[in-house]
């Protein structure tokens, strides 16, 4: 039975004010063209992750001889801390604050509310693994790293991540996992099926996980730069993320202006501090 775009309106208008309205109308409407998935992060991975209890402080014991690498206040810059006997993990808040229109949601035929909240958690996601990233490329170019990047020329080759594993290993610690580009993981996925353990099961696909390789997850990210492959050791080795504030949304409307707003974000540290646990390489493609 046709309707009048008026008592359309108000089926609408009805149903949008409750979450559970939101959700039977978003079942009936038809989902936005996309050109690509939305970001998952895999940067945690790597790390040790640990939730503070509330009014714990993110300080930890070290070794003298260990220069951590953390982000900075503000989440802006990249601390290399090196005398102290203890090292504190700055915290810093990652965010985003969509905001729609009350009236675009009833022009639109998808579920406007329920994306906007899930690109901004994409978003915030993609920010946590570019700060994970930039963590390790300040390891990795520490002076005294005793594990220099590995220079490869032409295609990734089993040789060259096998060189890579052992420098890691001969320290007793495992390559627990591996990030990519899709590029360079393309160079993998022409070896032979003996070597490589492709993953099948679309739900782990979906989290960047493409193949297990020696024991080690292969991770592939778009995050990771085209011709720098990470090769991390096992997370308690590694890093720590301590973690404040896991990913929250709260309500932030503004009914003067007709707006419905949320609040999206996490409050967390990002610290690596062992040189021996990472090696990376360097793709030079001719």
């Amino acid at each position: 039975m046709a309707i009048d775009n008026q008592t359309k309106q108000e089926i609408i208008g009805k149903h949008i004010r409750t979450a559970a309205g939101r959700q039977r109308l978003a079942a009936s409407m038809i989902q936005p063209l996309r050109r690509r998935r939305d970001y998952t992060s895999v940067g945690r991975k790597a790390f040790y992750v640990e939730g503070l209890p509330d009014g714990a402080l993110p300080i930890y014991d070290k070794d003298p001889n260990i220069t951590a690498y953390v982000v900075g206040e503000e989440g802006e810059n990249i601390v290399a801390v090196a005398k102290p006997k203890r090292v504190l993990f700055p915290l810093f808040e990652i965010a985003s604050n969509p905001e729609i229109q009350l009236t675009e949601i009833k022009q639109r035929r998808f579920d406007l509310i329920e994306r906007s909240v899930d690109l901004a958690k994409s978003e915030i996601q993609a920010e946590e693994d570019r700060k994970v990233f930039a963590v390790m490329d300040a390891l990795a170019a520490d002076p005294t790293n005793p594990n220099p990047a590995i220079p490869v020329t032409g295609n990734l080759t089993a040789n060259a991540l096998a060189d890579a594993f052992a420098n890691i290993e001969r320290t007793d610690i495992r390559v627990a996992i591996v990030f990519l580009n899709a590029k360079d993981y393309a160079d993998l996925r022409k070896w032979d099926r003996d070597t490589l353990d492709i993953e099948t099961q679309a739900i782990l696909l979906k989290t960047g996980l493409m193949a297990t390789l020696w024991g080690a997850k292969l991770m592939v990210s778009r995050i990771v730069p085209e011709g720098t492959v990470y090769c991390c050791g096992e997370a308690e080795f590694f890093g720590r993320i301590p973690v404040r504030t896991e990913l929250t949304v709260l309500s932030a409307d503004d009914p003067k202006n007709r707006l419905i707003g949320f609040s999206i974000f996490e409050q967390l540290g990002i610290g690596a501090y062992n040189p021996f646990a990472l090696q990376v390489l360097e793709i030079t493609r001719v």
